[in-house]
């Protein structure tokens, strides 16, 4: 990745219901590669790899055969994307495949939706089969992304997953591409009214106490690792131009400056990825909502140490984490806020309101959050359960923690709660209380009810 610059869709509008959202989108230099290692598209931009709508896809993969084997067929089940509405029936029958190509690395093949020169983002999360047990010493794996592109009409997701101490190791995950097109109208999924939600107050921002309407959507590829700054070229908006620019702090310490209307409002769900074949992996620190702006800030280290990386940011607020097509999801996160402190663990004991600004549902419900023990988590979706579904966790506060997710049940009959069960540990292995940012999300499919 020796060109550095960055990707940016970003996609706002109201939340009312059937809301058009409009796609705002910064774009890098055309000849931006930033593979980080993946497969490489051959595909110049106006073939294959060129979309004129959003395309998506996602994946939770459990089981793959050994390194070399020929490729898995990830169950419709178990998988979805834009291509089984893109027309015929060759198309929507295509699945979604997996190789596992060394002890820890995968590539996962979305059939039909790829995008040139890298761009869009990938993002994954290791999933977790102990989560959800009450005692265990199972160690918490970790997955991030090595890059993405296209191969023929393919998109191609390659992927790491590693330990506390660095060493790869297979692991079961969920995967998810997306890409924006310059100049896509969207549809969203209009979440509800975030209803009467947590207890918790003022904001140390804003006076607003509930989420967003805006229903902001963006996604953000930075190569930059090592530059000062770095500022997406050939800005570009149905509203008017924007501008996106991150800034390195320090060392594997980034700030992403998000600038317009859309984002100078609290309320967003944040996932994060390292980008490349090694033990780095990045998370969100936190944001501060300006006047013009949202900044969301980045941190990555190897082990307890502070390293520069490349990453992959994507951004909701309100929104699903794929652009369109979305039956249900829900994000929330994980701290609460009590009158006149800041941000909190969840006290041990019953489930608790999400914290509003950041908790969003597509039922309008209430989500919950709950803490079970050091660095183990319970956040309730109500009402969201349908298959096939997927979902994203990312550690938020510091960048050394590592968090996995349980693997999700196969929803079936009239949908009911999600509970998505979170384990966390420090660098050195060891349960360790972190915050986390979680997103589910469904899409239609052949057994969704």
């Amino acid at each position: 990745m020796a060109r550095t610059a960055g990707r940016v869709a970003r996609v706002t509008g109201a939340l009312g219901c059937a809301a058009a959202l409009l796609a705002l989108a910064a774009c890098s230099d055309g000849d931006h590669r930033g593979d980080g290692g993946a497969a490489r598209s051959a595909t110049p931009t106006g073939g294959p790899g060129a979309t004129a709508a959003p395309v998506w896809g996602f994946a939770s993969v459990t089981a793959t055969g050994s390194s070399g084997s020929a490729p898995t067929a990830i169950p419709a089940a178990q998988s979805a994307g834009s291509w089984r509405t893109a027309g015929g029936s060759s198309s929507a029958a295509a699945q979604v495949t997996v190789v596992r190509r060394q002890p820890g690395g995968y590539r996962v093949t979305f059939p039909g939706i790829a995008v040139a020169a890298g761009r869009g983002a990938a993002i994954v999360t290791a999933l977790d089969p102990a989560a959800a047990v009450v005692e265990t010493t199972a160690p918490v794996v970790s997955c991030h992304v090595v890059g993405w592109g296209a191969a023929g009409r393919d998109e191609q997701v390659d992927l790491t997953c590693r330990d506390a101490a660095g060493a790869p190791v297979d692991s079961a995950f969920s995967a998810l591409f997306t890409q924006v097109p310059d100049t896509a109208s969207l549809t969203s999924t209009p979440p509800a009214s975030p209803g009467t939600l947590s207890p918790v107050t003022a904001s140390p921002v804003t006076a607003s106490p509930s989420p967003s309407s805006g229903g902001a959507y963006a996604y953000l590829r930075s190569d930059a690792a090592s530059a000062a700054t770095s500022r997406p070229t050939n800005a570009y908006s149905v509203s008017g131009p924007g501008t996106i620019e991150v800034h390195r702090v320090g060392a594997g310490h980034y700030t992403i400056d998000l600038t317009g209307p859309a984002f100078a409002k609290n309320g967003n769900n944040l996932q994060v990825n390292a980008i490349g074949d090694g033990p780095v992996g990045c998370n969100a620190l936190g944001r501060v909502v300006k006047k013009d702006r949202q900044s969301v800030f980045v941190g990555c280290a190897r082990g307890s140490v502070w390293t520069d990386s490349p990453f992959v940011l994507l951004y909701t607020s309100g929104h699903a984490l794929i652009p369109t097509g979305a039956a249900s999801f829900g994000h929330a996160f994980t701290g609460v806020l009590r009158p006149g402190g800041p941000i909190q663990q969840v006290p041990p004991g019953p489930p608790v309101n999400a914290w509003a600004w950041y908790s969003a549902n597509s039922t309008g419900a209430t989500n919950q959050i709950s803490r079970v023990g050091v660095g183990r988590y319970r956040v309730i979706f109500p009402g969201v359960s349908r298959t096939p579904h997927a979902l994203q966790v990312t550690p938020y506060g510091e960048p050394t923690a590592r968090c996995a997710a349980n693997e999700l049940p196969v929803a079936a009959g009239a949908p009911t709660a999600v509970t998505v069960a979170v384990r966390c540990v420090d660098a050195a292995g060891r349960p360790a209380d972190s915050y986390a940012s979680v997103a589910y999300v469904s899409a239609p499919g052949p057994t969704t009810p």
